[in-house]
């Protein structure tokens, strides 16, 4: 074929009809309306996941703890096949003797919102997994995070002293204290817990969450609904003065935010490590 008409019905050659064809605008590329997200989760060496850029806020929105790249465990600490229980404590003193450190219940928080964004695949579904059942039933995890209700504080990567230890323990983390006010404290589901305005700044101080209704959202996820629980029953915590071990995971009936533990009670925990050195915001929870 020689020639072609234009629009107009002239009569043109081939060369001029490809000349017209180049002159024409390009289609503009059009975007997906809802985009995957790009992934924040990569397969590290050995037996670890990377999280990238995850930070732990406090009820102000202040960053107090954050990281480029975390490397989680992809299981909890074993022997045998069986998991090794210690107190937060012993927990804290061996991960630091492993190379690795035991995360704040903040750290573990944002960690496991992190896993149930990856959860589509299946190896991170499988740690996400672990914080409903690691094998035995339970998904209880120690926190490297207790709360002195004397002082209404929570603290993330306590001194040994507040774990009323002797050996020195979390060197390669800051120590952080987060006020809340406990007067109207009182156990309940997060999804109610989180309308009362004390209680709200409370789970946000331990979570480390912006929006800490995603618990809620993976309590669906696990089958049981997410928990606030205290040292006390109904509104009786006001003169409540003892500090307590953070613990967080499922115990077979809720997901749960326990804060009511003494700190001699032993389960399980996972270790965590900073990629290549990294170091956390300057006093966000880092090494100063």
């Amino acid at each position: 074929m020689k020639s072609l008409k234009d629009y107009q019905g002239n009569v043109i050659s081939a060369a001029e009809a490809m000349a017209l064809i180049e002159r024409l605008p390009s289609p503009k590329k059009t975007e997906p309306k809802n985009p995957e997200p790009p992934s924040r989760i990569s397969f590290s060496e050995g037996d670890f996941l990377t999280l990238e850029n995850i930070s732990c806020v406090d009820a102000d929105g202040n960053v107090f703890e954050s990281y480029d790249h975390l490397d989680v465990a992809r299981d909890i600490f074993r022997a045998d096949g069986k998991q090794v229980s210690r107190t937060p404590y012993a927990h804290a003193v061996h991960c630091e003797e492993m190379g690795l450190f035991l995360p704040s219940s903040a750290l573990t928080c944002n960690i496991v919102a992190r896993l149930y964004e990856g959860k589509s695949d299946a190896h991170v579904e499988k740690v996400l997994q672990q914080y409903k059942d690691k094998g035995n039933g339970f998904g209880w995890h120690a926190q490297n995070t207790i709360i002195a209700y004397g002082s209404s504080e929570v603290i993330h990567y306590p001194s040994a002293s507040d774990f009323s230890g002797v050996t020195a323990v979390n060197a390669s983390q800051s120590r952080v204290v987060l006020p809340f006010v406990k007067d109207s404290l009182e156990d309940a589901l997060l999804k109610d817990a989180l309308r009362d305005v004390s209680t709200r700044g409370y789970v946000q101080q331990l979570t480390g969450l912006h929006e800490p209704e995603i618990l809620i959202e993976i309590g669906k996820y696990f089958g049981e609904p997410a928990k606030v629980w205290f040292p006390w029953n109904g509104k009786a915590g006001k003169g409540f003065k003892e500090k307590r071990a953070a613990w967080f995971g499922c115990d077979g009936t809720f997901f749960d935010l326990d804060a009511g533990n003494f700190l001699s009670i032993a389960y399980t925990a996972r270790g965590v490590r900073r990629r290549g050195g990294e170091r956390s915001e300057p006093g966000a929870g880092g090494v100063k």
